[in-house]
């Protein structure tokens, strides 16, 4: 039987996510958009590429978060651009590492891309010591690799001396609490998301793919 291993779209709003929803936009209602990413174009990186297909194509870059759930363990909240087509048809087109049919999207009309790397939002799902050092180790990661003059920076980074050091520390925390939690990850069941990233519970999506695996 299928087990998550890493977040999946969501396909509900449970009481968690609407939490985080609202920290980040209040009363904001998250809509599914559709994911037809472009052939040749970077991966994960929406914001340049929005950008590229509003020049050529028309339209315009709209900035939010793209939500997504990790089945019994966190939700997460990524600063994400989709594409208008200028008639509030909505596309996500930017290639992902981990391929999904739709993503659940809220605008934030109060952001905007500056260069600045915004770190993921994560909330729990439950009180495990090991989970929420696990969600630490993403924090302090991405602090180290935006530190000073690198905030502004894309691409490969290179450290050196102690903070080469750090990071080795930051990867062998993030890796031990990962084992610890993956005892719990959970297994496919029929009212749990859809892996294909749907955003319908298996039940009504793969439940011959997922369920009788």
């Amino acid at each position: 039987m299928f087990t998550y291993q890493s977040p999946v779209t969501p396909a509900e709003v449970g009481p968690v996510l609407r939490e985080l929803i609202d920290e980040l936009v209040v009363g904001a209602a998250p809509i599914y958009v559709d994911v037809l990413p472009l052939d040749g174009a970077p991966v994960n990186e929406c914001f340049l590429v929005v950008a590229e297909h509003v020049k050529k194509n028309g339209g315009s870059c709209r900035v939010g978060w793209a939500l997504w759930e990790f089945p019994g363990l966190f939700v997460e909240a990524e600063f994400h651009a989709i594409w208008d087509d200028g008639n509030e048809n909505f596309l996500d087109i930017t290639p992902k590492s981990s391929p999904s049919a739709k993503v659940l999207f809220i605008e934030d009309p109060e952001k905007e891309f500056k260069n600045i790397q915004i770190n993921n939002v994560r909330k729990p799902l439950n009180s495990d010591a090991n989970l929420i050092e696990y969600l630490k180790t993403f924090t302090e990661m991405h602090e180290l690799m935006n530190r000073g003059d690198r905030s502004g920076g894309f691409g490969e980074v290179t450290l050196s001396g102690d903070e080469a050091r750090e990071y080795q520390n930051i990867v062998q925390r993030q890796a031990s609490s990962f084992m610890q939690i993956a005892r719990n990850f959970k297994k496919a069941g029929p009212y749990l998301p859809c892996p294909c990233g749907s955003g319908k519970k298996i039940k009504w999506c793969h439940k011959h793919e997922y369920l009788n695996s």
